[in-house]
């Protein structure tokens, strides 16, 4: 028997294949960068969209929809960053809204002052991001398995909130 030689090309199509854990064992990884795209308008997020950042800058109320809880893995995990670009307050009101019969559960930290905002995981399915809003709020999200699990760094607890419905 002699050995086979494969090339670079299907060594890379069988890694990028690859169904189950790999080991890295005190490895590290040089270069990688995190998935980013940037959103103006309404947007459903995929079971591929997971690890990335989402750069939200609308040109009208927008709704992120994120996909349901049953519908991806579990550690599916995405960042939302709210942005105007021209800091301040947002122009224009930004959603994230789970799937239907889906709830959030987690908290919101103001810098307010105002304490935190708390979601009720029996109705609140939407956190919603008025016009008051700050840009940069940044929200985290991850599903646990039952839930779309948030922590979320915001400036004004009055003005970025969780609810049952999209505002």
């Amino acid at each position: 028997m002699g050995t086979k030689r494969i090339g670079l090309a299907r060594v890379q199509a069988l890694i990028e294949n690859l169904k189950r854990e790999l080991q890295l064992n005190q490895s590290t990884l040089k270069g990688g960068l995190r998935k980013f795209q940037t959103k103006t308008a309404n947007y459903t997020c995929t079971a591929d969209d997971s690890g990335t950042t989402i750069l939200v800058n609308p040109a009208a109320t927008t709704l992120i929809q994120l996909p349901g809880v049953a519908d991806v893995g579990t550690g599916w995990n995405i960042t939302i960053v709210i942005d105007e670009q021209d800091g301040g307050t947002m122009d224009q009101k930004v959603n994230i809204g789970t799937k239907s019969g889906d709830f959030f559960n987690g908290f919101l930290i103001a810098s307010d002052g105002g304490g935190s905002v708390k979601a009720d995981p029996s109705s609140n399915d939407f956190i919603t991001c008025s016009t008051n809003s700050t840009c940069g709020e940044v929200f985290n999200i991850i599903n646990d398995g039952t839930y779309m699990h948030v922590t979320g760094n915001i400036v004004d607890a009055t003005d970025t909130l969780f609810a049952d419905a999209a505002g």
